[in-house]
């Protein structure tokens, strides 16, 4: 190609630039645009690389500014972890050593009590270390703690305990929260949120406790000599290399491999110190990771606000769904309730409950949250306060139909547990309905705090009552109609699976039905009973002392 037809790059770029301006002379910049500082747009090549250079520069201004702040932020961070990490480990630490001497293998004794108490002292030393004042209310949530950790001492109940303690972790991280942070006009779904990123923060928190005692080791006078401080960075960076190393080698050669698995097989760890180990790290890192989490996110978390919707989107949404549950309760009330339970032919009571039953109380709580959710985002309107009023009238006609359902099934099927537990479920259901018909009506009644105490409240008795208890009590005096025969009997596979809350009523109905029956005479199921409870209600110490579990075994051996 002819060089007098050949442009160098630089030629290309400088009459692009001069064709770019000169398409540009007639155009107006838009009215809300503005140049940045005192920048005026370029009139040529030259003004264009000035400008080009005096935007890089306040970029790397602004750049340097966000760096600084966010290094001034990182020392600030570091100076608060290495100020709270001897107190706040130390107490970590103490708290670590409770929870697992009362809890390696125990989950239902006294010492589960005296763990609980271990978890309030650690809240109280916590809000000492970082000069919070614990609010007057936390009182309530204290004492719950407290009734659940009796309530676990006094049932044999597992699926009680298992929810006993999910209770306990909820209230104990809700009251990290409420004195952390400033909750007011907090609602079920904020507080839910809260503690979600609250439990999966502490997670992505695990390296606090490292940098917070970083920070501290640092802050510390120290001698001149670091040769200690080296050596124990050398064998940290040496224990993964030995241990890929080893077992690369281990797997290159049989004998090697043989040797190395004869030479620690002469120093076995037991089991136990696996898991000692383990609650113990468990313990540390899921306390302090938590508390520092919490106590860095409380300063960060914006009050809670209010968003309003136009209501008349609301209005046409609930209208219709008003309209069907006026109908629905209706039919409910005119052939269930003054029909005296008028079904239809060839339907039986049974049929009629296990087929509804369900839905009907997946849609109570639907409308539970379907209220709540209305109340939140939508705008105050008469007519949308009506139709919450007709869909929560509804919704009690729906809880009683459940109930009403849940009694015929028992009645025809006996008690289970979990037919226990759904009941308990429709009456929290109905008292969180009934404090959220009082919200529509008064707009400052604290729906939360009613809510939290009426739950805390059922669920208590619920966990008090010794369930298995009165299940064996009415199971065993109410037998149900036979499939095959059509005479009466009783699930004893059922009864031999119930825990020791139920021993007083099954020994009392075999001391009544097999006096002087020999053991091998005695029922089978009984027998199953009495063997699977042998381990809790012969082995009980101090520690692992539970009051059913010991009623248990003095009823077993008279």
């Amino acid at each position: 190609m002819d060089k007098n037809l050949q442009w160098s790059s630089e030629e290309q770029t400088n009459m692009q630039v001069s064709e770019n301006m000169q398409m540009s002379g007639n155009m107006q910049m838009p009215g809300n645009m503005q140049m940045p500082g005192n920048m005026q747009m370029p009139g040529n090549v030259q003004q264009l690389q000035a400008y080009e250079e005096q935007r890089r520069k306040q970029q790397m201004l602004v750049y340097g500014q966000q760096v600084r702040q966010q290094q001034e932020q990182e020392e600030r961070e570091k100076k608060k972890g290495a100020s709270v990490f001897g107190k706040l480990g130390a107490a970590s630490l103490l708290y670590t050593l409770l929870y697992t001497i009362c809890l390696y293998k125990n989950t239902m004794g006294i010492a589960v009590l005296l763990w609980v108490v271990a978890c309030i002292g650690y809240v109280y030393t916590v809000q000492k270390i970082f000069g919070i004042t614990g609010k007057k209310d936390s009182v309530f949530l204290i004492a719950v703690m407290g009734l659940l950790g009796v309530s676990t001492l006094l049932t044999g109940n597992r699926w009680i305990v298992w929810m006993n303690y999910a209770l306990i972790f909820l209230l104990l991280v809700a009251l990290l929260i409420h004195n952390f942070a400033k909750d007011d006009g907090w609602d079920f779904g904020r507080w839910g949120k809260e503690i979600f990123v609250a439990v999966f923060g502490a997670v992505g928190a695990v390296g606090k406790p490292f940098s917070d005692g970083s920070a501290f080791y640092r802050s510390r006078p120290r001698q001149k000599s670091k040769n200690g401080y080296y050596i124990l960075i050398g064998i940290g960076a040496a224990v993964p290399c030995l241990l890929f190393l080893g077992v690369m080698l281990a797997s290159a050669d049989m004998v090697f491999a043989d040797m190395v698995g004869r030479f620690f097989r002469q120093f076995r760890v037991p089991a136990k110190c696996f898991g000692v180990i383990f609650m113990l790290c468990f313990g540390f890192f899921s306390s302090y990771c938590g508390v520092r989490y919490v106590e860095g996110r409380a300063a960060s978390v914006p009050a809670a606000g209010k968003t309003s919707v136009e209501p008349l989107i609301a209005i046409a949404f609930t209208t219709p769904i008003a309209l069907l549950y006026v109908v629905f309760s209706m039919i409910q009330i005119v052939y269930l309730f003054v029909g005296g339970m008028q079904l239809p032919e060839g339907v039986t009571y049974a049929e009629y409950a296990r087929r509804g039953f369900f839905q009907l109380l997946f849609v109570c709580a639907l409308n539970l949250v379907l209220v709540l959710v209305i109340q939140k985002y939508f705008g105050e309107n008469p007519v949308l306060k009506a139709l919450l009023l007709v869909i929560s009238g509804c919704t009690f006609v729906m809880t009683a139909s459940s109930a009403c359902r849940m009694v015929l099934y028992i009645k025809a099927y006996q008690l289970t547990f979990l037919r226990v537990f759904v009941l308990v479920a429709l009456a929290v259901i109905a008292l969180l309905m009934a404090g959220i018909a009082v919200k529509i009506l008064v707009h400052g009644f604290p729906l939360f705090r009613y809510g939290v105490a009426a739950v805390c409240v059922v669920y208590l008795a619920f966990s008090f009552s010794h369930v298995d208890y009165f299940i064996a009590s009415y199971n065993l005096s109410h037998p149900m109609v036979s499939v095959e025969n059509g005479g009466e009997t009783v699930d004893y596979g059922y009864l031999g699976r119930l825990s020791t809350d139920a021993a007083p009523a099954i020994e009392r109905y075999i001391r009544e039905q097999e006096e002087g029956v020999k053991w091998e005479e005695l029922p089978s199921w009984y027998k199953v009973y009495r063997v699977g409870h042998r381990e809790e209600t012969e082995h009980i110490g101090l520690r692992n002392f539970n009051l059913s579990h010991y009623i248990a075994g003095r009823l077993f051996r008279e």
